[in-house]
């Protein structure tokens, strides 16, 4: 199974770090901190890495995975937007990584910054953001028991 617990504590405390602004899931149904701020939303839990299960001495089985985020700053400012997601997009493609990898969180790829603007009744919020792409093993304990190795096999009365 992922740890998703700590894919998620690892980037938020990371990035909060860094930006020195709240990190917030999208899509609750709290108020949002004050501007600025950074939300972010799972956009694919789980996708496939062309890859196969393999065993590994441990005991573990595992397949490679990835998990990709949609990555927002928004504010009342748009300069202030824009630094800001470059400066996150920054964070997870090259400042952070040791911290990051130190951690178990890879980042495979990060995408382009996009304008994500949103008009509010009557005020306008500035949204800029990516997505960002982590690389992860699926793991799961071996589903079979070992038992043991075939010393020998007879075959129309040969061995």
């Amino acid at each position: 199974m992922i740890d998703n617990n700590n894919l998620r504590l690892t980037v938020c405390e990371g990035l909060k770090k860094y930006l020195g602004i709240p990190i917030v899931r999208s899509g609750q149904n709290a108020e949002p901190p004050d501007y600025p701020y950074v939300s972010y939303t799972v956009t694919t839990l789980e996708s496939a890495n062309n890859g196969t299960w393999g065993e590994y001495k441990d005991g573990i089985d595992r397949i490679p995975v990835t998990q990709t985020w949609s990555i927002t700053v928004q504010s009342d400012n748009e300069a202030e937007s824009i630094e800001l997601a470059c400066k996150a997009r920054e964070y997870l493609d090259n400042v952070g990584t040791q911290y990051l990898n130190d951690r178990d969180v890879i980042v495979q790829s990060v995408t382009n910054i996009t304008n994500r603007d949103n008009l509010i009744t009557i005020d306008y919020e500035y949204r800029n953001g990516f997505d960002a792409v982590f690389y992860m093993f699926d793991e799961t304990e071996r589903p079979i028991d070992e038992i043991g190795v075939i010393e020998s096999v007879t075959l129309n009365k040969k061995e």
